[in-house]
């Protein structure tokens, strides 16, 4: 019997189950589809801080190098912050999850692919294997199967639809500044915004995300009006986004969610890997702990406290953008222009943990006059 079945090959299931067979558990991982990374439902910026501290080498799979962003409001007032280095990485999606997938395989753990979750009773597990139902038995189930996971499902837990957006993307090609990516508000992108993320002075992904309703694809080309785009399609993909806060109770007996599945998610920006991927750790730290010591496997909730803190706080700076008309969301843009947050940002600026800056701002006299707004994101 493999001591953890983790049902989904993403980042955050293949971080958990490398780092659980380096501690010599026996892992199975079951993953629906034929391969891993494929399809690629990702932007694919993942933040070089991020990368750093997990102690992960991305070159490999890296097509390019970001240096800041320009962030448009709805009625066209931009905010620009740039670094002298690279602050995020745009990475070949299917490439960083084969990565990740090597290394798992390497540490020991065990990937069954055309596998899907179907059932989880106590120990017992059923998948089905291409069209045949299967059965196997393991001491605990690692839910890291996504968006629509079937794991959060049979764990009893309900996700409100108003917490996902669905977004469309296109790989195009036209002239794009390869340094920065864009980021564009307003009514056309309700629930996220557009962006243009470049691979290359001639390459870019570009995108837009919006609530549930929405046709996304039409929205997107709304957007390319608004701003008067011409770009040359090349790929075209469409995935959904899991968009409100963490998971809240992320145990269920021997089941434990994470990644996309728990929520562990950036409201702000709808990027999940690194937050996924820290998650991850936390999530084979709570399981060999149970399975070495015998510790509660609710431990894991207590570990995912410093993540969910950041996550709250990127939940709490999504809503209140959300709650904004365009008209008030220039304002926001011309005080914060005013009040010389580019330069701030610039200097003190973390696209996933903004605790960090967020309390720097109360020991600038020019920010006070944002005290209530500050104090209302903290």
């Amino acid at each position: 019997m493999p001591a953890i079945v983790i049902a989904g090959a993403g980042p955050a299931g293949l971080r958990t189950a490398s780092l659980l067979a380096m501690e010599g558990w026996q892992v199975d991982v079951i993953e629906e589809h034929s391969e891993v990374g494929i399809p690629e439902n990702c932007s694919g910026l993942l933040s070089v801080s991020g990368l750093n501290e997990l102690g992960i080498d991305a070159e490999s799979c890296t097509v390019n190098r970001i240096y800041g962003a320009e962030i448009f409001s709805a009625n066209g007032t931009k905010l620009t912050v740039e670094r002298q280095e690279p602050v995020a990485l745009v990475v070949k999606r299917s490439e960083f999850d084969k990565m990740l997938f090597k290394e798992a395989v390497k540490n020991g753990a065990n990937i069954e692919f055309n596998s899907k979750l179907i059932d989880v009773r106590r120990q017992h597990i059923f998948f089905q294997r291409k069209a045949r139902g299967e059965a196997k038995k393991a001491r605990v189930v690692v839910g890291a199967d996504g968006v629509l996971s079937k794991a959060r499902e049979i764990a009893g837990i309900q996700i409100d639809k108003k917490y996902f957006v669905q977004s469309y993307q296109e790989r195009v090609s036209g002239t794009f500044d390869k340094t920065k990516v864009q980021v564009y508000f307003g009514s056309f992108a309700k629930g996220l915004f557009a962006w243009i993320i470049p691979e290359s002075e001639g390459i870019a992904r570009a995108g837009i995300a919006t609530s549930l309703g929405i046709n996304a694809r039409e929205a997107f080309e709304e957007f390319k009006h608004k701003y008067s785009f011409e770009f040359e399609t090349i790929e075209r993909q469409s995935f959904m986004i899991p968009l409100g806060p963490p998971v809240e109770e992320p145990v269920k007996d021997n089941i434990l969610l994470v990644g996309d599945a728990a929520f562990h998610v950036k409201a702000t920006t709808g990027g999940g890997i690194i937050f996924g991927l820290n998650a991850a750790q936390k999530c084979a730290e709570a399981i060999t702990k149970h399975l070495k010591h015998g510790s509660k496997l609710s431990e894991y909730k207590n570990l995912l406290k410093p993540i969910n803190r950041e996550l709250k706080i990127h939940w709490r700076i999504r809503s209140y953008l959300n709650s904004l008309s365009d008209d008030k969301l220039d304002k926001l843009f011309l005080k914060l222009k005013k009040a010389g947050i580019e330069e701030f940002l610039t200097e003190h600026g973390d696209m996933d943990r903004p605790s960090m800056f967020i309390g720097k701002l109360l020991k600038k006299p020019r920010f006070w006059s944002l005290l209530p707004l500050i104090f209302r994101l903290r």
